[in-house]
């Protein structure tokens, strides 16, 4: 059985890296995929990502800058210091693991458990080995691991090694470009990527979906089924501009209005005693909430279940929500005890996916209601979203003034209907958010991905002096620009956004961006910062590229907007749809 060679696959990671084109890059992976073994498929979609596990595993190389240049100095003979400088110079690890390393006697080969000609999976299991690595001397051991790997690659592969060390791949390459060019490879074209994009959506891990559709089709795919300990994508809320469409897109007599909440989206697995907790982004984040572990062990009465809900700051004294910005201190690696003390969590659960062997997301909105009753045992830490069910608008209207009493967003409205099913990753009517800032002139803020910066003059000389933004296109997963954004920013933010944005900057125009030619930026950045963002409506713009209509020579831009807040728990590919903007601008 052939494997790919590393050799091999570094240089299309850099036939990658160079093109400007989302479709030569879909491509050009899916040559790469169609020539993988079964048994390396998996690895080789991980690697290219930048990555060496699911995305939710919480798999952690322990590698810092310092320890990478100290593995480049041990396997160059070049001192630390002039590494340190090449890095400055070069701004880049990959490159100065590049031109320094040499083809030598590798001392350290035993640390590797290399044998052959090197492939993929040496690589993969390498670092996979750096990852598991611990205890005392374990750094050392890690930097000869390391350079080991470096020795043995060539020019190019110790580029992408070091890289993928420090975790700056940077090729712009994102989970929906891997199913579309799966979808080219094994189905034939990409617009058959949406069975691909459930089976991911359920199960939150790509190398799987490559793997059993490479040794098993398209049937393989379609039995994936949900799983305790895998992540599901959340469903997620659609908008209306006015009160009253409410009633029009849910069809279902009765409406379900339950409270909105601006904390964490948390969605736990309870597998007995072990407990694992999921960010929106799909990362682990279970040690950010030992007080939510405790409690969920406590008062979830069911043996095997997975739950959806919202962290939430809470002040038990004058019983009050605290805010997202207040939660957000509790997402720390260090001091997690003292921030337990300090801003304690209360988690409001609103809906229940799986239980002991059984999926609840093919049944409606009411069963799955009746269920998450049934295997909660509320108390003043864990509760249920707070609800009314009407079918009089002005009843849900009286909900929703009492939720914005109590310091919440607002309410989710959900259909009663026997179709209201939990669609994972999806944005359904039979789910529709109705926020206090919809009373304003535009119907909702933006959460909008960092694309490009223009340099700042006068005062903000030394900074940036504006972002450019964009939307999300899922259909073609490209990035469109919306919006050049300046207002709203502290001198303290605009001064430190250079360092914030510096692991995100790239030299050229990333493949998945879409931008005119009026609107290129001075600086490039990888799309992986997303900002909420206020404006005041949503205008047909010549410049934008957002839904962008060629026999018009029209896009869609944001006008006046106003940063609000950093979205760290949002992937680019959660901001707001290009779809949604357009949906905003129509009034829908």
């Amino acid at each position: 059985m052939i494997k790919i060679n590393f050799e091999v696959f570094t240089r299309t990671l850099e036939k990658i890296e160079n093109t400007t084109s989302q479709n030569e890059m879909v491509s050009i992976i899916s040559r790469l995929l169609k020539d993988s073994e079964a048994e390396e498929i998996d690895m080789v979609c991980y690697l290219v990502l930048g990555r060496i596990a699911p995305g939710y595993e919480d798999i952690n190389l322990g590698l810092s800058e310092k320890t990478v240049q100290s593995a480049i100095s041990i396997a160059s003979g070049v001192s630390k210091s002039q590494v340190e400088e090449e890095t400055r110079n070069l701004g880049d690890i990959g490159e100065v693991a590049g031109k320094i390393i040499k083809k030598t006697q590798n001392p350290f080969k035993e640390c590797f458990g290399y044998t052959g000609e090197l492939s993929i999976k040496d690589i993969f299991q390498g670092l996979r080995k750096i990852a598991s690595t611990g205890g005392k001397g374990s750094q050392d051991i890690k930097k000869k691991i390391l350079a080991s790997m470096l020795i043995e690659a060539d020019e190019t592969g110790r580029r992408y090694i070091a890289r993928l060390a420090e975790g700056t791949m940077r090729l712009g390459v994102g989970d929906m470009t891997i199913l579309n060019a799966l979808s080219l490879a094994f189905l034939g074209s990409k617009r058959k990527k949406p069975v691909l994009e459930h089976a991911y959506n359920i199960s939150s891990d790509i190398g799987l979906i490559a793997k059993v559709l490479k040794a098993e089709g398209i049937k393989g795919v379609n039995q994936i089924e949900i799983t305790i300990n895998r992540p599901i994508k959340a469903m997620l809320a659609q908008r209306v501009s006015n009160f009253e469409d409410i009633r029009k897109k849910i069809r279902s007599r009765d409406i379900a209005a339950e409270e909105k909440f601006d904390g964490e989206r948390i969605q736990t697995h309870k597998d007995g005693k072990n407990i694992k907790l999921y960010s929106r982004r799909l990362t682990d984040v279970t040690s950010q909430f030992p007080d939510l572990v405790e409690n969920i062990k406590k008062y979830v009465k069911v043996e095997k279940v997975i739950l959806d809900g919202e962290a939430m700051a809470y002040d038990f004294e004058n019983d009050l929500f605290g805010s997202f910005q207040i939660l957000m201190q509790r997402r720390r690696k260090y001091d997690v005890k003292e921030y337990r003390k300090k801003i304690p969590v209360k988690y409001m659960l609103f809906d229940v996916l799986y239980v002991d062997g059984n999926s609840f997301m093919h049944t409606s909105y009411p069963q799955r209601r009746e269920k998450l009753e049934r295997v909660l045992e509320e108390s003043k830490y864990i509760a249920l979203a707070s609800r009314r069910v009407s079918s009089d608008l002005d009843n849900i209207d009286d909900f929703f003034q009492e939720c914005i009493n109590k310091n919440l967003e607002g309410i989710v409205c959900k259909s009663c209907a026997e179709d209201s099913y939990y669609r994972a990753g999806g944005r359904d009517w039979t789910w529709i958010k109705w926020k206090k800032e919809y009373i304003s002139k535009l119907s909702d803020t933006l959460d909008l991905v960092i694309i490009g910066a223009y340099a700042g003059r006068g005062r903000r000389s030394g900074t940036y002096g504006a972002l450019l933004c964009a939307s999300y296109n899922h259909h073609d997963d490209t990035f469109e620009t919306v919006s050049k954004l300046g207002t709203g920013f502290s001198d303290k933010q605009l001064a430190a956004m250079p360092e914030k944005l510096a692991d995100a900057r790239v030299d050229k125009n990333p493949a998945r961006v879409v931008v005119n030619k009026e609107m290129e930026p001075d600086f490039w950045f990888d799309p992986e910062y997303v900002v909420e963002v206020l404006g005041s409506e949503i205008t047909k713009s010549p410049v934008h590229t957002c839904k962008w209509r060629e026999d018009e020579k029209q896009g869609m831009a944001l006008r006046f907007p106003r940063f609000i807040r950093w979205r760290e728990e949002k992937s680019p590919e959660q901001a707001t749809t290009s779809d949604e903007i357009l949906q905003m601008y129509k009034g829908a």
